[in-house]
């Protein structure tokens, strides 16, 4: 066999390995699978925003309803720490209660919170949080 000849039958062998396609669909596999983690990731925040959203929602409506009764700040203060609890979604909630101008009985309450990033460190997370704020408008039924 001439030294041609076994440079054929290489190229040849070559040729038949390139052609080959076993195992090619893993790694397809494998090059997409970084984005699927990176679309559960952003569906995670989206579910854990909406859920952050809406306990903020429902501590400003229970504050408003305690506040319309009571009229008394504490006791507000407790029900939103309270409905707020020691979520991990909610960070460092802050709230405040104003008069409606224009009117002698009615008031809104306005509770402001900080969303870290569901997904990063804690150290990292707090400071790229989002701020979510809340209002919730009612009357006072206190004489």
């Amino acid at each position: 066999m001439s030294e041609l000849q076994a440079k054929e039958a290489i190229c040849l062998k070559v040729s038949k390995l390139l052609k080959n396609e076993r195992g090619s669909l893993s790694i397809e596999f494998l090059g997409i699978l970084p984005l699927y983690f990176l679309l559960f990731l952003l569906l995670w925040q989206v579910v854990a925003s909406g859920y952050a959203v809406i306990s903020l929602k429902a501590a400003a409506s229970d504050a408003a309803q305690v506040y319309a009764v009571s009229e008394d700040y504490y006791e507000t203060k407790e029900v939103i720490d309270k409905s707020i609890g020691g979520s991990s979604l909610l960070k460092s909630h802050s709230f405040f209660i104003q008069n409606v101008p224009g009117s002698a009985d009615l008031f809104e309450i306005k509770i402001t919170a900080r969303h870290p990033l569901v997904f990063l460190p804690d150290r990292i997370a707090n400071r790229a949080a989002i701020t979510i704020d809340s209002a919730a408008t009612g009357k006072v039924l206190v004489p």
